[in-house]
């Protein structure tokens, strides 16, 4: 008998513990504020102007130690890759709306076959750009090393990956 009344003893206080722990998660939760009526709100960055550029600074400080760069070599590719990004930015904005709008037209089970060559073509033609502003690019850094730099500079920028993966309007593996 003494095992039946310790068990029951044990399957109460067990019991009487879930109750006041569901009568303070409901207490807790009818306390939360509620949020304002609409949309949730934007998703704010993770790092600020800030962050961006004291990491930036880190990177150079890191891949300047790793190549041996002087620090005429550092501020003259630091530069020419600013400028080159600037100048690459529209063809890049315009290549991510070009590849939206023929995904759009895909979707489309009655598009025109023709007015999706045309943006297929105009796909190809503003890749064809980005692909010549980064042509550009690391030519004019490799003008700015020397061979074992440019080896080096070269293994850092694999080691990279492909760091636009998660970028707004891009595409994931599949047609394009």
């Amino acid at each position: 008998m003494r095992l039946h009344e310790r068990r029951l003893w044990t399957s109460r206080v067990v019991a009487g513990t879930i109750l006041l722990s569901l009568a303070l998660a409901g207490t807790a939760l009818a306390q939360q504020p509620a949020g304002p009526p609409g949309p949730p709100p934007q998703r704010q960055p993770l790092l600020t102007p800030e962050d961006r550029a004291a990491m930036a600074q880190i990177f150079w400080h890191r891949t300047q130690e790793r190549l041996g760069l002087t620090d005429q070599q550092a501020a003259d590719i630091r530069a020419l890759l600013d400028t080159q990004r600037a100048a690459a930015r529209t063809d890049v904005q315009s290549l991510m709306a070009a590849r939206r709008q023929l995904q759009n037209l895909l979707d489309q089970p009655t598009a025109d076959p023709a007015a999706i060559q045309t943006a297929a073509a105009q796909v190809k033609e503003l890749q064809a750009k980005v692909l010549d502003h980064r042509l550009q690019t690391q030519l004019a850094v490799r003008a700015k090393l020397t061979p074992e730099q440019w080896k080096e500079w070269r293994t850092l920028r694999q080691g990279m990956g492909h760091r636009g993966g998660g970028h707004r309007g891009g595409f994931g593996p599949g047609l394009m």
